[in-house]
């Protein structure tokens, strides 16, 4: 005899398929860009920190979001730490990180991305309202 078991589900503000999307301020060239880098065989990374990507945002541009990933957040690691562990791994075509990351981070980011045949964006990151 076969026994079936069901679970109900909760959904925690840590489950992101959960999470709402919605669609990011990128600019076109960038998301031209992000298109021809989603035809490799590499992942685009998404740090914790940027909004969760918006399917059909991508799709309208013809990004694969099959190759696309959001990082999950990290406890005791920065955003910075984050982007260089993804753009080392080899794994990455692309990682797209918040804009709050400062401007000397974001140049030393770039650099080291060039050297790993890998490209870094750097977007408006999640919006924290408060009520």
């Amino acid at each position: 005899m076969i026994h079936s078991h069901t679970q109900s589900r909760t959904i925690s503000k840590y489950n992101v398929l959960a999470q709402p999307t919605q669609p990011m301020n990128i600019d076109d060239s960038v998301m031209n860009r992000l298109a021809g880098l989603s035809m490799q065989q590499q992942w685009i990374f998404f740090t914790a920190e940027c909004p969760r990507p918006d399917y059909s945002q991508f799709a309208a541009s013809n990004v694969s979001c099959q190759k696309i990933i959001q990082l999950k957040p990290s406890h005791s690691q920065s955003e910075v730490q984050i982007v260089i562990k993804a753009i080392q791994s080899g794994n990455a075509s692309a990682v797209v990180a918040s804009s709050q990351i400062d401007s000397v981070n974001q140049s030393l980011l770039l650099q080291l991305a060039l050297r790993h045949g890998c490209e870094v964006f750097f977007v408006e990151g999640r919006a924290h309202k408060f009520h």
